[in-house]
Formats: C-alpha cells, structure tokens, sequence
C-alpha cells in the first residue's frame, strides 16, 4: 500500500546481504505510483548503497544485526530513513574515493558513498541510543 501524503511504510530486515533483494520490492509497493519513476529510481540506487555498506561493513562476525528502513511521503519529500544497529559510521561525512585517472587505474567497488551523495545531497546522518540513522529526503516534483 503506497504511503499517501503523510504515509508511512517501514520494513526490518536483518543485517545480511542476502536481505538485499527484498529491497527494491518493499520501496517499489511502498511508492505505489506516487513516486515518480525518474525520482524513485535514484532512490533505488541510494537505498541500496546504504543499506549494502552497513550490511557489508555495519556488523562484526557473527554479531546480530538488524536494518530498519522507513518510508516517510509528507512536506513535498519523500523521505527514506535506514536505522541500524551497526557501528557508528557517519556517510555524509566519509571521504569518498577518488575518480580514477584512466579506465585501467578503475577497479571494482568502493563507489557507493559518492553515489548516495550525488542521488540525495541532503543526506543527514546521526547516532542515537546506540542506533545510526541515515535520513535520506528527496524533493518531490511540483
């Protein structure tokens, strides 16, 4: 069910790279149309990156860990939120890696922290009660 102005959707998952893949279904039902195809597939890309890193790089071996990501449509945005358990890791803030000087210098990987940075800007980031909270807002089209 799509979140109408001031609706909310959330999904938890555990803090596993094979969760991944419940990822894009859960925003696509969540959006239900109302997000436009061009805005939601840049939070497609975002989303993703996100919550892979702190699946990835977030949890210790063997150490539960849990990734809650919300759905907030209200005030002209949508606004997207992961919530996880992991170690505080500030992505705003990260220094993102440099553009290779040709295409044999490129190698594979590292490349989601620019991304989230180019498809949402206003990205905010902040640790809580032992929590990290990346709040990703998009502007809606008028």
């Amino acid at each position: 069910m799509a979140p109408a102005e001031g609706g909310n959707s959330d999904l938890r998952i555990v803090g596993a790279v094979e969760a991944l893949d419940r990822i894009y279904p859960w925003l696509d039902e969540a959006a239900g149309g109302e997000i436009p195809e061009t805005l939601l597939t840049r939070m497609h890309v975002a989303l993703e990156e996100a919550v892979a890193n702190v699946a990835l790089h977030g949890f210790a071996p063997d150490a539960p860990g849990h990734i809650t990501l919300r759905l907030r449509v209200e005030d002209g945005q949508a606004r997207l939120v992961i919530e996880d358990n992991g170690a505080p890791f500030d992505p705003t803030t990260a220094e993102i890696r440099p553009m290779a000087a040709s295409l044999a210098e490129v190698t594979p990987g590292g490349w989601g922290l620019g991304l989230i940075r180019k498809f949402c800007p206003a990205a905010t980031y902040e640790r809580r009660d032992g929590l990290n909270y990346l709040t990703l807002p998009f502007p809606m089209p008028v």
